[in-house]
């Protein structure tokens, strides 16, 4: 397996892991805003229902922007790239990127990997650069190594 097919199953490892945890907190919150009408209920049982209820809302939009956005990756591009845009993976003198989502960061060989999002400020910087090249952000020079 390539180093880019490895690297983007990685990413999509992590997002599903995280999209997992969400459906867990969503159905406890879930859970929690069901009050039992047949118990004896007081004022504070009914504002733990409406903030259990609240944070299930909050999570089930996370879920949904997650599930999208894991979409969106799932249906990039992933041919071989020449320069920096959604479904490349920019290997750098430090910090390597795939370009289409934004992911936790992780090890794969003693090297670190992220998953950036063309909403992501650097992307702007890093956006059409090529192999040799260099880019800076935020006081950082990345110099462009390879791009798959």
């Amino acid at each position: 397996m390539s180093l880019k097919e490895t690297i983007k199953n990685q990413i999509i490892e992590i997002e599903k892991e995280e999209l997992n945890g969400l459906k867990k907190m969503f159905s406890v919150y879930a859970e929690a805003a069901d009050l039992d009408e047949e118990s004896t209920l007081d004022p504070e049982d009914y504002s733990q229902q409406d903030q259990s209820r609240d944070s299930a809302k909050n999570l089930e939009l996370r879920i949904n922007r997650t599930k999208m956005s894991l979409d969106n990756f799932l249906n990039l591009d992933f041919g071989v790239k020449t320069e920096v845009e959604p479904g490349a993976l920019v290997l750098t003198n430090s910090l390597n990127f795939f370009i289409g989502i934004t992911s936790a960061m992780f090890d794969h060989e003693g090297k670190k990997y992220i998953g950036l999002n063309t909403d992501a400020p650097i992307y702007a910087a890093l956006m059409g650069a090529k192999a040799g090249d260099k880019v800076a952000f935020n006081g950082q020079e990345y110099k462009i190594q390879e791009i798959l």
